[in-house]
């Protein structure tokens, strides 16, 4: 999972102080189970799911680039991502409900395995198997991020900020270093991506050898009431949270699109295979990654709508910079792709953010509501159009594809300024939705 989505995640979860420490003195890891406390066992763990998360999230970045080594249709590597993601996303509300029953250890270790699938991308073209494999691993990236994050999240109640942040780092330095890894274990290994399944298999060994034993023994989990259907709808119906809605469809289609397509615009422009299998990939996932707790200080600070629209327009030009003169120079496109980053990945948690003040009551529901519920959507609007469109161009195909993508940074951008323009005041629990003004 991309850094920007843990901090939406973490986001959802800023409690008063009073309620933080009962929360943990009935769930916490720490509270419950002084061991895991120790620094002996705590480091250890932490380190392990660490890997755990960079591991992950490195599976997760090989397709992008393997579907266009492979030279698969862009249309049905489109439609594979697509569907892929869109189960995998949905897969988030089992696996942490499971997780929350004391199938926490179990969904870690399952989820790490279940995404390695990717692994074997590279041993077939065929696109059945190929979508089944990458389904899987979406699958096991459901499994693994929910169960792994409220694991973090439980360990100290006191060090929770730095905690999330570690952990979050880790995912973004393995989709960001995804292709690199996937492309000099290809090439150095004749094919033989195998061998990137040996550090998976020592990684579930010392998540087995570290895990306490009596780890679920005595532990009292939390079950947060589940949202209704009906709840969500309510969401839609108030005009401040669909604007936020749809803008993070916008902005998420926007990111996931490009991180799908980004290898076949680098290589319509001519660039060296190394740019073009890596190199680009990480300038744009990196700059995101660096920008993320300056993002939230720059919200706080100003305010969300205000961000928001600055990264919409910024974005925007650096966007169709890439598009129109990155065949002139990668010494241009690559310092644009750093800034692009940011202004695609820091806006989901900053509206995260700003719904849950929002919605104070309720923020489990108005953060599914922006992040399960928009990614399931934008996931296959984002890779798939992009991946359908370019069936359109016989030359510049995938830049053109791009480029009407690029169109969603006027419903991000129009929808953004629908927001006040000052925060609304927070409610108290008992007001209800509807009468946020």
């Amino acid at each position: 999972m991309p850094c920007h989505r843990l901090m939406a995640y973490h986001s959802e979860n800023r409690l008063s102080e009073k309620c933080q420490e009962f929360y943990f003195n009935k769930t916490g890891l720490a509270m419950n189970n002084p061991s895991l406390a120790r620094p002996n066992i705590l480091m250890p763990i932490l380190g392990l799911v660490w890997l755990g998360h960079f591991f992950v999230d490195v599976m997760i970045g090989i397709w992008p680039v393997y579907k266009s080594l492979a030279q698969i249709d862009l249309a049905q590597a489109g439609l594979i991502a697509a569907g892929g993601a869109f189960i995998g996303e949905g897969s988030q509300l089992f696996f942490g409900s499971l997780s929350d029953k004391g199938y926490r250890h179990i969904c870690i270790m399952l989820g790490i395995f279940m995404a390695a699938a990717a692994i074997f991308l590279s041993y077939t073209t065929s696109i059945a198997l190929l979508f089944i494999l990458f389904m899987v691993t979406c699958i096991g990236s459901g499994c693994f991020h929910p169960s792994a994050a409220s694991l973090v999240n439980t360990m100290i109640p006191s060090k929770r900020n730095i905690l999330m942040t570690v952990f979050a780092s880790g995912g973004s330095l393995g989709l960001a270093c995804s292709q690199l890894i996937f492309m000099k274990t290809y090439y150095g290994t004749d094919g033989q991506t195998i061998w990137l399944a040996a550090p998976i298999v020592l990684l579930v060994i010392g998540l087995l050898f570290f895990w306490p034993a009596k780890e679920n023994n005595g532990m009292v989990y939390h079950k947060n009431p589940k949202p209704k259907i009906k709840e969500y709808l309510s969401f839609f119906k108030h005009p401040i949270l669909r604007s936020l809605y749809l803008s993070q469809v916008a902005n998420q289609s926007l990111y996931w699109g490009m991180i799908f397509i980004l290898p076949d615009v680098l290589k319509t422009f001519s660039y060296p295979n190394w740019i073009c299998y890596g190199v680009g990939h990480f300038c744009f996932i990196l700059g995101g990654a660096l920008m993320m707790i300056p993002g939230g200080y720059l919200a706080d600070r100003y305010s969300p709508r205000t961000l928001m629209l600055v990264l919409g327009v910024l974005g925007m030009v650096c966007f169709y910079t890439v598009l129109l003169f990155g065949a002139f120079s990668m010494w241009l496109v690559l310092p644009v792709l750093v800034v692009l980053g940011p202004c695609l990945a820091v806006m989901n948690p900053v509206a995260v953010s700003f719904g849950v003040k929002l919605v104070p009551h309720s923020p489990g529901a108005v953060s599914a509501f922006l992040m399960g519920l928009v990614w399931c959507i934008s996931e296959a609007l984002g890779p798939g159009g992009v991946g359908i469109m370019s069936k359109f161009f016989t030359d510049y195909a995938p830049v053109k594809a791009l480029a009407i993508l690029g169109m969603l940074f006027i419903v991000q951008i129009y929808h953004t300024m629908l927001l006040p323009k000052e925060e609304v005041v927070l409610l108290e629990p008992q007001v209800s939705l509807e009468h946020i003004a």
